[in-house]
């Protein structure tokens, strides 16, 4: 039976990247349908033993497919211990998918809470991005 090892870790930074609202070409309504396309991208910095989620997501409108805005938000967490994640002949990181899951999903629901703020007074207002499976495939 393998020893999980413990891990602890501490939101340590948000940091807005970049945003954009772009004009619709169509009425922005109650009625319109949001679309998003949601990427996360996984970067590590052992100096200063923090996981990186970067989030990038696109508001589309759905029935058009017109690009609405975006938002691209890294989540920074502060791993204690976070070279032990790291294969030593590769420095490729091992990290459990039970914690690839946990940091992807307290990652998007902030970055949700990010767009809202953002959004808040635009024709965006209603574009809240919903529930998704963190379990989404990530890039390195």
């Amino acid at each position: 039976m393998t020893e999980e090892k413990q891990f602890n870790f501490q939101i340590k930074g948000i940091e807005i990247l970049d945003t954009s609202v772009v004009r619709p070409k169509n009425k922005v309504d109650g009625n319109t349908v949001f679309g998003f396309d949601l990427q996360l991208q996984h970067s590590f910095n052992l100096e200063k033993k923090l996981v990186i989620v970067t989030g990038n997501i696109v508001v589309l409108d759905n029935n058009s497919k017109d690009k609405l805005g975006h938002v691209n938000v890294s989540c920074l967490y502060y791993v204690e211990n976070l070279d032990q994640y790291f294969e030593n002949k590769t420095n490729t990181p091992n990290l459990p998918q039970g914690v690839i899951t946990m940091l992807n999903s307290i990652s998007i629901s902030t970055i949700r809470g990010v767009m809202y703020g953002i959004f808040r007074g635009t024709f965006l207002n209603g574009a809240i991005l919903p529930v998704v499976n963190p379990n989404m495939q990530i890039k390195k």
